[in-house]
């Protein structure tokens, strides 16, 4: 059978609705914390470089530790569970905020981007808590359970940005660099959600998912890999990593495209809250949609709105903040759709012994490809100019639509999608 095998489904209600809530208590504290710390990363950097170039490094660096702890800590929760390898990554990505507070006090931007990248090798582990929604949830309630995890990022949305001038002021009194402010932030709600997994992911999510006696080791890279020869698995994994593109791309360099106005914190922190605040505030109706009416169809229209606020971005100037406030909220709208529906596809026909190791192959993919689009978008716009940065997005818009065009004969949906009443 193509799919995988279902979860236990002797498991009371209540106890799926209290792990389901861990995770969103638990998902909510990291992202707070982690949008605080990278909506400032190119505004710190282009004070510690005097110069926007590499402006894109440290978020770059972060993307990129989470592309590399990916594979690790999905090893380590087939191996420890769920709970252990969310938590680990909580409690890693808090020395990680740590560092980057230190980097910025004492002005040296190599650590300053070591720290990022370490901030974002242990939210690898949050990245994945979305997947641990999926063991818990029965079949047809797959993307919906996702969204739940993925709309805990309302919460960094609101309070991130919103707490950024806040926590300036904070750090100041204590004698350290204002922009040091929303990393001491990062670090403290990064504590609190180890605390909180730790604690509540009992019992663990992959003890809900019936699994077959384990292949030899030798076999499970190579068992792993031959599932990119399914057309649901590639399309899913095309999709998921354009959208990071295309968000990453134009999301990290608005904030200085803001700043060469003469804006401040204020209006960045409230466009970047936008933008966020689309990325996960309709995660539920997005999750709902994608059960009913198919997850091929909500990821197409995901990237139809992510062309959409490319064009909308790319016209926009930096004073022109309400057109870049509708740009970047539905740029988080289009990320919306591509995600959860994407992540719910990719997991649908995953074969259960090889469930977390896939899972681990695609986000690294993705998180890879958001950092190469991290780096790459200081460089754009060094050399050419927000314009042309969106455009370049735009553009990439193209591939997932292509990839469901040359598979639209083979690409599959579960047998109750579209029978609800």
């Amino acid at each position: 059978m193509g799919g995988y095998c279902p979860a236990v489904t002797n498991v009371p209600s209540s106890t799926r609705r209290r792990l389901l809530g861990t995770l969103f208590v638990g998902s909510g504290l990291v992202r707070t914390g982690f949008i605080a710390a990278v909506t400032v990363t190119s505004l710190v950097a282009k004070d510690l470089l005097g110069s926007v170039t590499l402006s894109g490094l440290p978020s770059a660096a972060a993307t990129i530790g989470v592309a590399v702890g990916t594979t690790p800590i999905a090893a380590l929760m087939v191996r420890k569970g769920r709970r252990t390898g969310i938590a680990s990554g909580s409690l890693l990505a808090a020395g990680g905020a740590t560092i980057s507070a230190l980097a910025i006090s004492l002005t040296s931007f190599p650590l300053f981007v070591f720290g990022m990248f370490i901030l974002g090798l242990g939210a690898a582990g949050d990245r994945l808590s979305r997947y641990a929604a999926s063991d818990i949830s029965t079949e047809d309630k797959r993307a919906f359970s996702i969204a739940i995890v993925v709309w805990a990022g309302t919460i960094g949305s609101v309070l991130g940005p919103s707490l950024l001038e806040p926590v300036k002021g904070f750090a100041e009194s204590l004698g350290m660099e204002g922009l040091a402010g929303p990393y001491l932030l990062a670090a403290t709600a990064l504590l609190l959600s180890f605390s909180a997994i730790s604690i509540g992911l009992r019992p663990d999510p992959l003890s809900f998912v019936e699994v077959p006696p384990e292949p030899p080791r030798k076999r499970r890279p190579a068992a792993v890999i031959s599932l990119l020869a399914l057309p649901s698995v590639r399309f899913a994994i095309i999709a998921l990593a354009v959208g990071q593109v295309v968000m990453v791309l134009i999301m990290t360099m608005t904030p200085i495209h803001i700043d060469r106005a003469g804006d401040g914190l204020g209006t960045i922190g409230l466009i970047i809250a936008a933008h966020t605040f689309g990325m996960f505030a309709i995660s539920p109706l997005t999750g709902w949609v994608a059960d009913r009416v198919g997850r091929p169809r909500v990821i197409l229209a995901g990237h139809g709105v992510l062309l959409i606020s490319a064009l909308l971005a790319a016209n926009a100037s930096g004073e022109q903040t309400a057109l870049l406030f509708v740009a970047l909220f539905l740029l988080g709208v289009g990320w919306n759709f591509s995600f959860i529906a994407g992540s719910a596809y990719l997991s649908e026909y995953a074969p259960a012994d090889l469930r977390v190791p896939l899972e681990g192959l695609a986000d690294t993919v993705v998180w890879s490809s958001g950092a190469a689009a991290g780096l790459s978008s200081g460089v754009l716009l060094g050399l050419s100019s927000y314009m042309v940065l969106c455009l370049v997005g735009a553009s990439i818009v193209i591939l997932p639509v292509a990839a469901a065009f040359r598979f639209r004969d083979t690409l599959r949906e579960p047998a109750y999608a579209g029978q609800h009443g």
